[in-house]
């Protein structure tokens, strides 16, 4: 008798197992096709639904977005020289700064870390029109930048993972959609509102298919990698970290100083490491295993 009612029970946890892991299944599967719907969508047809990615606060209290594991197309093949070729690369999932790293944030970093103050070695003008508290931060190098994210339990993007965040797994060729649209980013001249420095989160109609914002324009931004040119001919299909040796970083992104072309999300920058200027800023990132560990 008891052997027959342990049977039984042992059958229905086995039948409550399989109904649970295929509620499980279905529910993954519609979150996937719900984000791969919103990746596509682009602002010229904006229908999006940022909530359906997953956000968390990091340690400076910034809020940092979800970028999903998968394939994105990463380069152009109508681009420059080092953008080529295009081709599809996998990245694991990953955080990233949903604003650029604000001058409040970085004023509060160097406080608590006694750290240098932002320099404007090239700038013609008076530095104070870049130092209000919600501007992004600009006039600091790659290692300055570097800190920061080391400080705030981040680290800087990958030159891939900056791209993914910027132009989804699709490859728009700006961050809202494939043209040029007005009010989008703030770029060279006054037509977009600002002459030098937006504050940042100023261009909505601008975020990334993940809403992340001014992913192009306001300042250019920092990322982990060595520049070389012929890179991408040779880089690795699965989470790329740049070439190991070489004589400048990778930034990303144009600025309130660019042209429109220069505002591509798939236009690659270079610089010295120490340099600093009034266009360059950056944002942090994340890995998800880091975070779960």
């Amino acid at each position: 008798m008891f052997a027959v009612i342990g049977c039984f029970a042992i059958a229905v946890i086995f039948i409550l197992v399989i109904v649970w892991e295929i509620k499980k299944s279905i529910d993954y599967g519609q979150k996937v096709r719900q984000l791969a719907a919103n990746a596509t969508r682009t602002v010229e047809d904006d229908n999006r639904d940022f909530s359906v990615y997953e956000s968390i606060i990091g340690i400076d209290e910034r809020e940092m977005i979800l970028i999903p594991e998968g394939v994105f197309t990463r380069g152009s093949d109508g681009g420059g020289f080092d953008e080529k070729p295009e081709q599809e690369i996998y990245l694991d999932a990953f955080y990233v700064d949903k604003y650029e790293v604000t001058v409040k944030a970085y004023n509060d970093y160097r406080r608590i870390a006694d750290y240098v103050k932002p320099s404007f070695p090239f700038l013609q003008g008076n530095a104070k029109m870049l130092e209000e508290p919600t501007f992004a931060v600009v006039g600091v190098s790659w290692y300055d930048s570097v800190n920061y994210c080391k400080w705030a339990g981040k680290r800087l993007l990958t030159e891939a993972e900056w791209e993914k965040a910027a132009r989804g797994t699709h490859g728009l060729k700006f961050p809202w959609g494939n043209k040029i649209l007005e009010k989008r980013a703030n770029l060279a001249g006054k037509a977009d509102g600002f002459e030098f420095v937006a504050p940042v989160g100023s261009f909505p109609m601008g975020r990334s298919v993940y809403g992340v914002y001014d992913m192009s324009g306001n300042v250019s931004e920092w990322v982990l990698d060595i520049y070389d040119q012929f890179y991408y001919q040779l880089a690795p299909m699965m989470n790329p970290t740049g070439p190991e040796k070489g004589k400048n970083r990778v930034f990303r992104g144009g600025s309130w100083d660019s042209r429109s072309p220069d505002l591509r999300t798939s236009k690659r920058f270079a610089a010295t490491e120490g340099r600093k200027d009034a266009v360059l800023g950056f944002r942090c990132g994340l890995s998800k295993a880091d975070l779960i560990e």
